[in-house]
């Protein structure tokens, strides 16, 4: 059943990364300029929750639960918010690893897809939505995926340098993807978009590396003690949910 529940969810993950694009490309072809990202956001709000509603199919959620991942939503949405007056100084990607370091992959995910989207409520919806949901909901599910349960879990050094590098590639790159399909005219103009946008991502991942090696160890004690003490996601093991 364990190794059941494993394989779903990465399929569903693989569908989202599929069909997430193509959800865009459909919007920007069928529905007028500056209206198009509405459906693929909606889609993609959708599909983020399909790999937390696999996951936990078989349990019921409780209200303890649901109320974690409310708190650390609204966590890193204002941590966006606050620090919006510096560029690339954002805690959102620092929090969303925190969260799935304990709580696992799927928390991990919707927290950061969530995040993304709520946040864009105060910063302005657009095209860029759907990317950075699903951008940030990949960092939150790998940063559960390597960490959650792990013995290395507390290692800020391992944490920091990770959550870098989650921060970097997956979601620069998820992001950065938005911009070449809607800035690029042919190939030639790849390559000065990526490069571009290489300066601002490095930044995000070096403030990244730098909250989490502050914040991670004290972070994920408090978090570990209200899962013990309260019986939240109790049946999170290794990161997975156990059947």
């Amino acid at each position: 059943m364990q190794r059941r529940n494993q394989k779903l969810t990465v399929i569903s993950v693989v569908l989202l990364a599929l069909l997430a694009p193509a959800a865009v490309y459909c919007s920007m072809l069928f529905f007028p300029a500056g209206k198009s990202f509405y459906l693929p956001a909606v889609i993609l709000i959708v599909l983020s929750i399909l790999p937390f509603l696999i996951r936990f199919e078989r349990r019921k959620l409780k209200t303890g639960e649901i109320v974690v991942i409310a708190v650390a939503v609204a966590s890193a949405v204002a941590g966006r918010a606050v620090m919006s007056f510096l560029p690339q100084v954002k805690p959102t990607a620092a929090v969303v690893i925190g969260t799935a370091t304990v709580f696992g992959p799927n928390v991990g995910f919707i927290t950061g897809a969530l995040s993304m989207l709520i946040s864009n409520f105060i910063f302005g919806q657009g095209i860029f939505t759907p990317f950075q949901m699903l951008g940030m909901g990949l960092v939150g599910f790998f940063g559960g995926l390597i960490f959650c349960g792990k013995p290395y879990a507390n290692n800020r050094l391992a944490v920091s340098l990770t959550g870098a590098a989650l921060t970097f590639l997956v979601y620069g790159g998820v992001v950065d993807s938005c911009s070449v399909l809607t800035m690029a005219t042919d190939s030639a103009g790849v390559g000065p978009i990526l490069a571009s946008g290489t300066v601002f991502n490095l930044l995000h991942a070096l403030n990244t590396a730098i909250l989490l090696f502050l914040l991670q160890k004290p972070l994920n004690d408090k978090l570990s003690r209200l899962r013990t003490k309260y019986g939240i996601f109790d049946d999170v093991k290794n990161g997975d949910i156990q059947p």
